[in-house]
C-alpha cells in the first residue's frame, strides 16, 4: 500500500476496533494537521519493526520491480488478489510473488494489528474521531437553523 492510503487504511480499521474514550488538545487542530499528526504517529508505529520483507523477499521484490539497489523502502506496498504492484507501475502475478505474498502476508498483519494495539496509535484515532464527530455535530445544529 502506498505511505498515503496506510493512514487512510489504518484509519478506518481503527476506527473498528472501538478505541477507548479520550480527549486532547489535537481535536482542535485544522483536519489537514491532525490527518498528519495522526498518518506520522501511525508511520513510526509501523515502521518500529523494520522492513515489511527480510532481506531475500526484498531482493526477490527489488528482481521482480525492477527496481535499483536502495530505491524501494520495503514499506510502499500495495497488494491485491496475489498481485504485487510494484512502485513504479509494474505489477508480478507469478508464483514466486504469490509464494512470497503468502509467507508475508501473515507477517506484515501482525505487524499492523500490534502497531494498531500500540496504546499512542489508539489515543490518536480516539481524538481524531472525537473531532470529527464534534464537526458533524456541530454541522447538524448549523443545518437546523437554515
Amino acid at each position: 500500500m502506498r505511505r498515503g492510503l496506510w493512514s487512510a487504511a489504518f484509519l478506518a480499521f481503527a476506527t473498528a476496533l472501538g478505541v477507548p474514550a479520550l480527549g486532547g488538545p489535537a481535536a482542535a487542530a485544522p483536519i489537514h494537521e491532525r490527518d498528519s499528526a495522526l498518518g506520522a504517529i501511525i508511520n513510526r508505529a509501523i515502521h518500529e519493526g523494520g522492513p515489511f520483507f527480510t532481506p531475500a523477499e526484498r531482493a526477490l521484490i527489488d528482481r521482480k520491480c525492477g527496481y535499483a539497489p536502495g530505491e524501494w523502502d520495503g514499506y510502499d506496498v500495495s497488494i491485491g488478489d496475489g498481485v504485487f504492484r510494484c512502485t513504479n507501475g509494474k505489477t508480478v502475478d507469478d508464483a514466486e510473488m504469490r509464494a512470497l505474498i503468502k509467507v508475508a502476508q501473515p507477517r506484515i498483519a501482525a505487524r499492523v494489528t500490534a502497531a494498531m494495539a500500540q496504546s499512542e496509535v489508539r489515543a490518536a484515532i480516539h481524538r481524531e474521531a472525537m473531532a470529527a464527530a464534534r464537526n458533524a455535530l456541530a454541522n447538524l445544529r448549523i443545518d437546523r437553523r437554515d
